[in-house]
């Protein structure tokens, strides 16, 4: 089976790799403000970077990119026999800000998760290799973390951390970290074997029930998830500062908008669009809702995510609160 088409960007070891051989770059988890940035495209606008000044952003969570199943149809000869490839890759536009921490993300879309289960360690080699590449021709700097994301089911827990495991394995000889995102219900699970979570506190409720009031953020739905039970990784906690529109018709979820549609020859009359975003107040509610069930010293607060038009919906002085400064 042939496994190259996730590397891409070459297989020997980056310079990256070769100065982080031994763990000799190894570092502690130390606590800092951070955000993600969850678009194709890396292109910050001066709003975005100066946020990122401003508010002495540490850590700056990249998606690289999606592990999905391979497309059958297909006429590209790098799909053939291949059960996953890499999709949506990261693009730069921009050169990187000094002076962050690069964190890179991969989302492993479920059905891809199922698929790749029989050749895990294969896989973890090259989603590695495919990371330190692209951190090294972009010149992120040394990465000490590496962060999985995946709407793991208890059906394929099994096979998710078996995935950790293995990619875990890869990166040790670097000195490079796992993390991985936890979603409320998974509080209830068995841990994953990586060195650190990010609990996901957004999208709580039903985005497809024309009855929710807000999928994004419902605080009532985050305390039926904590109940002060010790979890057993340290985590940090991923805050919603994104917004929406839900569009239903007849109480039909027909779609999400980022920002308000104005073309008529989607919505029609009698349409609904159920606009969603979280207040300050309700983060700073969620924030000592959190910390008050699941108290840590080395939690940070990671904003979801770096994006002007959304970010603009709070004052400085308020983010200012939501990171508490780290």
């Amino acid at each position: 089976m042939a496994l190259l088409m996730l590397v891409g960007v070459g297989c020997s070891p980056t310079p990256q790799a070769e100065n982080q051989q031994d763990g000799k770059n190894e570092t502690g988890h130390v606590p800092g403000n951070g955000i993600y940035y969850w678009k194709t495209v890396f292109e910050l606008n001066d709003t975005e970077r100066s946020f990122l000044t401003e508010h002495q952003v540490k850590r700056l969570y990249l998606r690289f990119f999606d592990v999905v199943p391979s497309d059958p149809n297909t006429t590209s000869n790098y799909h053939i026999n291949y059960e996953a490839v890499p999709s949506a890759n990261l693009l730069f536009h921009d050169p990187m800000p000094e002076g962050l921490e690069i964190v890179p993300v991969v989302y492993i879309i479920i059905e891809a998760l199922r698929l790749i289960n029989s050749s895990l360690n294969d896989y973890s080699k090259l989603i590695v290799e495919r990371i330190l590449n692209m951190a090294d021709f972009h010149d992120l700097g040394v990465i000490h973390e590496v962060q999985l994301d995946c709407d793991w089911t208890q059906q394929t827990q099994e096979g998710y951390f078996r995935l950790c495991e293995a990619v875990k394995d890869q990166l040790k000889p670097y000195g490079i970290r796992l993390s991985c995102t936890i979603r409320l219900w998974q509080l209830a699970c068995a841990c994953p074997p990586v060195d650190r979570g990010v609990l996901m506190l957004y999208n709580t409720g039903s985005i497809t029930n024309p009855n929710t009031s807000n999928a994004i953020l419902d605080l009532n739905d985050v305390k039926a998830y904590l109940k002060g039970k010790p979890y057993g990784l340290p985590l940090d906690f991923a805050y919603p500062t994104y917004s929406w529109y839900v569009w239903f018709r007849d109480n039909t979820y027909m779609g999400l908008f980022h920002q308000r549609p104005d073309n008529d020859t989607l919505v029609k009359t009698g349409d609904v669009l159920r606009h969603e975003q979280v207040s300050f107040g309700e983060l700073r509610a969620l924030d000592s809702l959190v910390r008050l069930k699941l108290p840590s010293d080395s939690a940070s607060v990671i904003l979801y995510h770096l994006d002007s038009a959304n970010l603009s919906n709070y004052t400085s002085d308020e983010i200012r609160q939501i990171y508490r400064c780290h």
